[in-house]
């Protein structure tokens, strides 16, 4: 028994009990962490952003037909963790021990154990081979979400198609876990499933033997076959009875996220997908229910005014986008030259468009322009493409507002009507819709899926010229908006009367008389005596095989306890050293190669390549040896006040 859950054969639901697969590394196999985490590390999204991003993206992917609306929900349900048939079966003593120790789990698990779960309806579930990993295709959803990596399986009207996103679902997991229940449109076959993504390769205790950063869940344990899904139907009755899914026979997936991050609610989701699915619930392509509120056509709008200021649109441009997706399947008021692309002027339009264009937009009125674009593949076929530009001037607004759209997904990285100069603020919406354009596009696209590079391999590897067609996407828009719009000037003198010149230099007077000569010297320079660095209270010392961390003190401060982390890697030529760490390197655990001398330290925990202490006095230190003196090691040192310290002083 582990952290107080206990196992045996009262588990079995109905009879049948899933199993864990661990798989051993071969001496001849690499090992590190991965990078994929790093590429959602999107400083201007939260996670819970990132996370609905992808989550929706792919089901929008995945719709049975062309035209059918997707249905996605999201709820947070908690079960109790000793009393859950389903807890049980994923925490059992062997994940434990793995968990333990490949830094999955810190510490117990809860009492009540929550869930975040996302289910899709309308759509065809995981499709294709269950049963053999090797199989690729466009269908082979299976393969691609669980054994893929940087790979996806998405054909061209899909909104994603870098094969890093699912990476999102188990960085929602503080056990970085995911399990599935898909339900296929093609065979009706119901498969329960499940992943664990360690951070890294892993050793258990002094042991030398590396384990997979994959373990996988499902009915088949020998790692030395392929870990097939759960098909029994008890057992996946008794999960849908006990998480309230409500899947039911309707084709999709039930995702099943186990003890989410805590910052994770609800509310948060709520706000995310208003504001980052606001367009294509707007067209009637989605319907969105968090908790038991739904979000869809009728109701989105209200939805995000009662957002206030954390809408990430004005509302103004939110009934600029309402009304352009109500207009998406609608003609175009002007129909731009093929040859608009080497410059956009008057001659691309007839003269009767381009008089429509001008007065409806100096009217503020809404205008659409459809722009053909030739893009040409590597095979040498030459493909004749379209999109849409809406605009609209607004003096209301208090900056110009812009979005590309590629079918569902907001590529909202992109912004290029910073640059342009016009007198109004003016609505922007660059919409591609078009399925060759489209794929072209998702090759162009980063991980991300918020920005465009020209540079990336697979648009590179498929497509002739890739930032003469990007570069023509991208500037429509501000090309457009310089041609129907007055330039605006600005006037240099307009505030004149009210502030100085700063560059004018002192005049003064130099005789008794008011014609005297003027002198111009500069103003006065301002002395101001810098105060010294204040000292660190700990100090980093290498040594030749390891180093050595020490307290410091000043004579007028008091030494406050420090909680210290230490963190130790072998150097790299190329990389981040801390990241690329992998326990074949070395283990600090093994405390018979790593030996610690301790002065006045508390609290001392080994993990990894990671060492946690308490420096509790002045005279505190922490030496630890045993690295190859013959390889660079990099050290990174953080610490901090301990928390009752810091409070007693506050005191």
């Amino acid at each position: 028994m582990i952290l107080g859950i206990k196992h045996g054969l009262s588990d079995c639901i109905g009879g049948y009990m899933a199993v864990w697969q661990f798989r051993p590394l071969n001496p001849n196999e690499n090992s590190g962490a991965s990078t994929v985490d790093d590429n959602f590390a999107v400083e201007e999204r939260t996670d819970v952003e990132i996370l609905v991003r992808e989550t929706l993206q792919n089901p929008l992917d995945a719709r049975a037909r062309p035209d059918d609306k997707v249905k996605v929900s999201y709820r947070i349900v908690e079960v109790d963790t000793s009393d859950s048939r389903f807890c049980r079966s994923l925490f059992q003593e062997a994940w434990l021990s793995h968990a333990q120790s490949g830094q999955l789990l810190d510490g117990k698990l809860p009492q009540r154990s929550r869930f975040l779960i996302i289910e899709d309806f309308g759509t065809t579930g995981l499709e294709g081979a269950y049963d053999d990993s090797s199989v690729d295709g466009p269908s082979e959803n299976w393969n691609a979400f669980w054994f893929r990596e940087g790979e996806g399986a998405k054909q061209a009207r899909s909104n994603g198609g870098a094969g890093q996103g699912k990476i999102t679902l188990y960085l929602a997991s503080t056990v970085r876990s995911v399990f599935a229940l898909t339900q296929r449109h093609s065979d009706r076959k119901a498969l329960l499933f499940g992943c664990s993504r360690f951070r890294r390769n892993y050793r258990i205790g002094n042991s030398k033997d590396r384990w997979a950063k994959e373990a996988r869940w499902g009915s088949v344990e020998n790692p030395s076959h392929l870990a097939e899904p759960v098909t029994e139907s008890t057992l996946i009755e008794a999960v849908k009875q006990e998480l309230k899914l409500a899947r039911g026979n309707e084709a999709g997936t039930s995702f099943i996220v186990p003890l989410p991050q805590a910052d994770l609610s609800e509310a948060l989701i709520h706000k995310a997908v208003v504001n980052e699915f606001f367009f294509a619930i707007c067209r009637g392509r989605l319907e969105v229910t968090v908790g038991d509120v739904v979000l869809n056509q009728s109701t989105i709008v209200a939805h995000a005014k009662q957002l206030g200021g954390d809408a990430r649109s004005s509302a103004l441009y939110r009934e600029f986008l309402r009304l352009a997706a109500a207009r998406t399947g609608q003609a175009p008021l002007a129909k731009a030259k093929p040859d608009w692309t080497k410059k956009l002027e008057a001659s691309v339009f007839t003269e009767g468009e381009l008089g429509r264009l001008k007065d409806a937009f100096e009217l503020g009125e809404p205008v659409v322009v459809e722009f053909p674009l030739g893009i040409k593949s590597k095979a040498g076929k030459s493909l004749a493409t379209t999109f849409q530009v809406f605009l609209q001037q607004d003096q209301e607004l208090e900056k110009s507002e812009e979005l590309f759209v590629r079918q569902d997904l907001a590529i909202d990285g992109e912004k290029k009507l910073k640059n342009v100069k016009a007198v109004m603020p003016v609505m922007a919406l660059t919409f591609i819709d078009d399925l060759n354009l489209s794929e072209f596009l998702v090759c162009a696209e980063e991980p991300t899926h918020r920005t465009w590079n020209a540079q990336r391999p697979k648009v590179k590897a498929n497509y002739v010229s890739p930032g003469a067609a990007l570069t023509a996407v991208r500037n429509a828009a501000s090309k457009l908006v310089q041609l129907l719009a007055p330039t605006g000037k600005r006037d240099e003198t307009a505030l004149s009367l009210y502030f100085a010149d700063p560059t004018q230099l002192e005049r003064v007077k130099k005789g008794e008389s008011g014609g005297a000569p003027r002198e111009e010297r500069p103003g006065k320079d301002l002395l101001v005596d810098v105060p010294p660095a204040k000292p660190k209270p700990v100090s980093l010392k290498p040594r030749s095989d390891g180093f050595l961390v020490q307290a410091t003190t000043s004579q007028d401060s008091k030494f406050v306890p420090l909680e210290c982390a230490v963190q130790v890697a072998y150097a790299t030529v190329q990389g981040d050293s801390f990241k690329l760490w992998d326990a074949a390197d070395f283990w600090l655990n093994d405390e018979k190669r790593f030996p610690v001398e301790l002065v006045d330290v508390d609290s001392l925990h080994r993990d990894g390549n990671e060492l946690r202490f308490v420096l509790a006095d002045a005279s505190s230190s922490v030496t630890l040896r045993g690295f190859d003196a013959h390889r660079q090691l990099d050290i990174k040192l953080k610490y901090k006040e301990a928390a009752d310290e810091a409070d007693i002083a506050a005191d």
